[in-house]
């Protein structure tokens, strides 16, 4: 199945940057886990972290044009139950705790995936619209100790990509300094045929318009990567936050035209931020 959809008129740049907070970066995820992670250790049933910063991000996967644009930093929880990170939300239904070291969370999730309109970048011309994305499943995270392994999957049902994605990170967290935190993490994602089809197939129609080959993406892994997120203390309630990643299109996703003629399998990104934890 190929997504052919209508072209959108042009996006307000604020717009375009909220729904950057659907960017599926494993080092944004790192941060807010960090962050939580951090809070948690001062007590309390809520833990609200909200800041703004700026991130450098490719204009869409695949894309070797990158922009600098403005980024909330949002991480919600409560009692570890509920909590908001970024794009994503959930609740940990079973909660297990085998020993002080060992943490075992369950529990249905749902996130968002931006919009990917042709407008955004010329060489998306003719290739239509992807939609905003709801993807709404369930996450499994594991912490050991510093160690922590979180697999997450979802189904879009907003009519975006219409496909699944599976996501898998695996880190550890340390101290550098008595104010300085860091952790470093893989991850990997897995998708189906939806999803490819949606971000990185070529239909006939759409190789008419676009002058791209046609071109069918099936399932697989998609993507590797790796993150690095540093926070800085200072003050009890101030913290800066600087993130980095990097993730290589494999399989399909990295033989796709729109990758491979004009765009790079390399995605990099960064990001830094200012956030108040309450």
């Amino acid at each position: 199945m190929y997504a052919t959809r209508p072209a959108s008129p042009s996006r307000p740049a604020w717009r375009h940057a909220f729904l950057l907070l659907a960017v599926p970066v494993a080092t944004a995820s790192a941060a807010g886990e960090a962050r939580a992670q951090a809070q948690s250790q001062e007590g309390g049933d809520w833990q609200v972290t909200v800041g703004a910063g700026a991130i450098y991000t490719p204009d869409y996967e695949g894309s070797d044009d990158h922009d600098l644009l403005p980024f909330p930093a949002i991480s919600i929880s409560y009692r570890d139950l509920f909590y908001v990170r970024g794009p994503e939300l959930g609740v940990n239904l079973v909660r297990l705790k085998p020993s002080d070291d060992l943490k075992i969370n369950i529990g249905p999730m749902a996130r968002f995936r931006r919009d990917r309109p042709e407008d955004r970048n010329a060489d998306l011309r003719g290739l239509g619209d992807v939609d905003l994305a709801i993807e709404v499943g369930g996450a499994l995270a594991i912490e050991y100790g510093n160690a922590f392994l979180r697999v997450a999957g979802g189904k879009d049902v907003a009519g975006g990509h219409d496909g699944v994605v599976v996501e898998g990170e695996a880190g550890l967290r340390f101290d550098l300094a008595e104010r300085l935190n860091a952790s470093v993490s893989a991850r990997t994602s897995w998708a189906d045929r939806k999803y490819m089809s949606s971000y990185f197939s070529v239909s006939p129609t759409q190789s008419v318009a676009s002058g791209l080959p046609v071109y069918r993406a099936e399932s697989g892994i998609k993507d590797v990567g790796a993150g690095l997120n540093l926070n800085y203390q200072l003050s009890r309630h101030w913290v800066v936050s600087a993130i980095g990643g990097y993730s290589r299109l494999l399989n399909d996703a990295k033989d796709a035209p729109l990758v491979r003629l004009r765009g790079s399998d390399d995605q990099w990104t960064g990001g830094l931020f200012l956030a108040y934890r309450f």
